[in-house]
């Protein structure tokens, strides 16, 4: 995460927090859920280096759906209105791999992301009385991604490793259900829907130096977008 980006996003939780203490309302969640990933990106590059092998690697894992988790803070104006802040983080990964009598061949790409956001929620109440709500995320999403390629070819065993950052931004509308079964809890569930803006992968600390795809000469980037479904508990705060 760029300096400057963290210190921009904790002043911002720092003032909200700060605020909503004063309020009557507070909500401070966690919580996970589950997600599936676009990775369109990748998923050509990956294309590409099969394409390049003197064998046909077998692709084992295409960036599944997995788990995230998430921690936010909430403060619930009266009546339909909510305003927070969220950090969330997940991860996915992919495989190539063959192998014979003469050796080996695996090839490893795991992703992992990092996203710091604003959440606005409107409808019933949030926090308050049991009911859905829209709501909308939006913030800065840092991904890395790291390849591992390794062959063994009889006695002889060569590796190699890419490491590459990227920063970006997304917004996430959604539906959220609140259930308020006790005066000091709450819990959410909610269905949204991440779309991504990516410029692409760079070698850490060269902005310069792109990631790109052989055939095709676009950047490569971290493509998160996907469903994203969720359940959040909130322990209440109040003055």
């Amino acid at each position: 995460m760029k300096l400057n980006h963290l210190k921009t996003y904790l002043i911002l939780v720092l003032i909200i927090t700060t605020n909503t203490i004063k309020a009557q309302d507070n909500l401070f969640g966690g919580g996970f859920g589950g997600g599936t990933f676009s990775m369109n990106s990748t998923k050509e590059l990956n294309q590409v280096i099969s394409s390049g092998l003197p064998f046909k690697a077998e692709l084992t894992t295409n960036f599944p759906p997995y788990f995230f988790y998430k921690a936010e803070v909430l403060h619930c104006f009266t009546k339909n209105f909510a305003l927070g802040v969220n950090l969330s983080s997940t991860s996915t990964c992919s495989r190539l791999s063959y192998a014979d009598y003469s050796g080996s061949y695996k090839l490893d790409n795991v992703q992992n992301g990092l996203f710091a956001g604003i959440k606005i929620l409107n409808g019933e109440a949030p926090g308050e009385v049991t009911g859905f709500n829209l709501g909308l995320e939006g913030g800065v999403a840092f991904s890395k991604m790291k390849i591992d390629e390794t062959m063994k070819a009889f006695d002889q065993t060569t590796s190699d490793n890419t490491k590459v950052s990227s920063m970006g931004f997304y917004v996430q509308p959604g539906v959220y259900y609140f259930i308020v079964p006790k005066s000091q809890f709450r819990f959410s569930a909610n269905v949204s829907y991440y779309f991504g803006i990516e410029k692409g992968y760079h070698l850490p600390d060269k902005k310069d130096a792109v990631l790109t795809n052989p055939d095709t000469g676009k950047p490569v980037k971290p493509q998160w977008d996907g469903v994203r479904i969720g359940v959040t508990a909130y322990w209440v705060l109040r003055k």
